[in-house]
């Protein structure tokens, strides 16, 4: 599997990202090891859950998806080859949605011992916190850092001055900064007053800040429950406007012409963007990550990368771009 630069850490992880959701809740644990299994043999190393997943699944209050991810880690015993990703801020259980030093610290301490690892490759702050001054919570992941609790640092649902606020209190302490972040992004682009609660979509700022800085950008729900590729999955609500139809068509048109599913070819679209971008693919089924992992094998035309681009896009053009 080819690999996508994370942000200026020098290193590189793998073009798609597994999320693990349910694994282990929704989706049991054989079929999640099978998931696991092709993706490793696919060439994927980056993996992605949180300390909350999934709490909300009827019969799991406790979290699922990091005891699995730990069982399977050591049942293949390639934990020195995986990049394993997890997450602190949203609430679940009794922990209060917070990122106070103390919850951070709290939580960081449970997802290891759930994951069964001594340092957490990447840590997500999963959720911006209002109350909790952004200096006490950068102090407290350079901490983490420093102590080898943690390796790397990325954000998710932050608004764009939000993110370039914390990475500048970083830069003026000499503290890692969050290399990456994690928004809700697709090739649909939502209406302006969706509301999808606490999860935040991406934004032309966002974008733009993350192109200037060089951060990388990794999208959840890329293919926003599969829309592009299955009649039983029509445009989500807040989607339903008339350039998300016209991108829609567009999309229909290419995986016919390529042999794929539509997914793929908003995930290829994804991959093949100029800003790094590794999209966190969510599958139930050996099969859906076989649709997905087809992505790696699509390339675009100039004039079809030109067409996917026209119709609307996130971000804001240079003056060169205007004037073409």
């Amino acid at each position: 599997m080819r690999t996508s630069p994370l942000g200026t850490t020098g290193e590189d992880v793998s073009a798609l990202c597994l999320g693990t959701m349910y694994f282990g809740s929704s989706v049991d644990e054989a079929t999640s090891f099978r998931i696991l299994d092709r993706y490793y043999e696919a060439g994927g190393r980056f993996l992605d859950t949180a300390n909350i997943y999934a709490t909300w699944v009827e019969g799991h209050d406790e979290p699922a998806s990091e005891p699995l991810l730990a069982r399977w880690l050591d049942e293949r015993g390639v934990r020195d080859e995986m990049t394993i990703a997890t997450k602190v801020g949203f609430g679940y259980g009794n922990v209060e949605r917070s990122l106070d030093p103390d919850t951070i610290r709290r939580e960081v301490q449970r997802s290891r011992g759930r994951l069964g690892v001594e340092t957490i490759d990447l840590l997500y702050t999963h959720v911006d916190d209002p109350d909790t001054p952004l200096v006490e919570t950068m102090r407290t992941l350079a901490a983490l850092v420093d102590d080898g609790v943690v390796r790397h640092l990325g954000a998710s649902n932050y608004p764009a001055w939000r993110l370039g606020r914390a990475n500048q209190l970083a830069t003026e302490r000499d503290w890692p900064r969050f290399e990456c972040v994690q928004p809700r992004f697709s090739y649909l682009i939502p209406d302006r007053d969706a509301d999808f609660d606490a999860q935040l979509p991406t934004t032309d700022e966002l974008i733009d800040y993350c192109d200037q800085d060089d951060l990388t950008v990794l999208p959840y729900s890329p293919t926003l429950q599969g829309c592009y590729g299955r009649d039983d999955r029509p445009i989500p609500d807040g989607y339903v406007r008339t350039e998300n139809r016209l991108k829609l068509r567009l999309v229909e048109e290419l995986a016919e012409r390529k042999g794929v599913d539509g997914n793929a070819i908003a995930l290829a679209w994804m991959v093949e963007r100029d800003q790094p971008t590794v999209p966190v693919t969510g599958v139930s089924s050996v099969e859906q990550l076989e649709q997905n992992l087809a992505a790696l094998d699509v390339s675009f035309t100039d004039e079809e990368q030109r067409r996917l681009d026209s119709i609307e896009r996130y971000g804001f053009q240079s003056w060169e771009q205007r004037e073409e």
